[in-house]
């Protein structure tokens, strides 16, 4: 793994703002290899419409809190060393600071991510969230909630992308099925949860 100097491409969007790096990280084979055999992988649930679905992908959590979405709580988990390397890479890139990373691991095309927004109370007025992608790339859907604007982006392998500003208010993304891929695909998207009652406090200025 060879971190690179590169600067992040500013792609200004109505509503929000992505910064991305293309090749933040190279020679990753090894890493990857490293993600999949030591991280705690599991597939997890969802509540939608009701009910209660499996994730149609692998996933994993690590961090200082608890975070819950889709009405399931995930419950803070021991920083390993390796994700403690790559927050403080991610970190420095990024100019911002985490203290939770999901994991997510699309193990061939049929794995896939709801559209959706990482707008949970706990992670404040505008959060700032900082993807890194692993392995195939696969597209990355934006949907703005007027119906109209769209965008979409192709992370690849050793890539960064954050999403900052009010984008998570306005936006929703998410990654769909396909037929032609059957490679992997992990991600790990860095987030900073902050205490409940900083979160309902940071909730309210946001609605005035």
């Amino acid at each position: 793994m060879i971190v690179s100097s590169q600067n992040p491409e500013i792609i200004d969007l109505p509503d929000g703002r992505l910064r991305y790096v293309s090749s933040l990280l190279t020679e990753t084979d090894a890493l990857i290899h490293r993600l999949t055999t030591s991280l705690n992988w599991y597939q997890g649930d969802v509540f939608l419409f009701g009910r209660h679905h499996k994730t149609p992908r692998l996933q994993c959590w690590y961090g200082d809190k608890a975070y819950t979405y889709s009405q399931v709580r995930l419950e803070p988990t021991p920083w390993p060393p390796l994700l403690q390397q790559l927050r403080t890479i991610v970190e420095e890139a990024s100019g911002h600071a985490f203290n939770s990373v999901l994991g997510n691991w699309y193990q061939h095309g049929q794995h896939n991510m709801g559209m959706h927004a990482d707008n949970e109370p706990e992670l404040g007025q505008n959060p700032v969230v900082a993807m890194l992608t692993f392995g195939t790339a696969r597209p990355l859907q934006f949907r703005h909630r007027n119906g109209v604007d769209r965008f979409t982006i192709i992370p690849e392998d050793g890539s960064l992308l954050i999403m900052e500003g009010p984008i998570q208010h306005y936006w929703r993304h998410g990654i769909h099925k396909s037929k032609t891929i059957s490679a992997p695909r992990i991600s790990l998207t860095f987030r900073q949860i902050l205490s409940v009652n900083h979160a309902h406090t940071a909730r309210r200025q946001s609605k005035k």
